[in-house]
């Protein structure tokens, strides 16, 4: 999502972090390249992690979360409006919206002539 936000580029969002443009570390991790010396998979960790929060200027613990469905899809995506407002519903409302949206989403059926 950072890549993505950030011209879909690595170099971009190395800039955005302070980082030179070529720095590897970012690449690496998405690849899970294994790290030269040790054989192990390189990942993410909690300290780049927070660098990249407080650089980035995101909420504590941001990295660590699963992404909204707004972070994912954008604002403007209805399916965004459908979860922003089943989140505000009771629970106990759920399934009946569920129906409703089960129902608008049926396929038309065609009639042919006499029939």
């Amino acid at each position: 999502m950072l890549v993505k936000k950030y011209g879909n580029s690595l170099a971009q969002l190395n800039e955005a972090l302070g980082l030179d443009r070529t720095d590897s570390t970012l690449s690496q991790i998405r690849t899970s390249a294994p790290h030269s010396k040790t054989g192990k998979t390189r990942g993410m960790g909690d300290n780049l992690a927070r660098k990249i929060e407080d650089r980035l200027k995101l909420e504590k613990g941001w990295m660590d979360t699963p992404p909204t469905y707004a972070e994912l899809h954008g604002e403007e995506d209805p399916r965004t409006k459908v979860m922003q407002l089943m989140e505000s519903m009771p629970p106990d409302q759920w399934a009946t919206v569920v129906r409703l949206v089960d129902a608008v989403a049926q396929p038309t059926k065609k009639v042919s002539n006499g029939e």
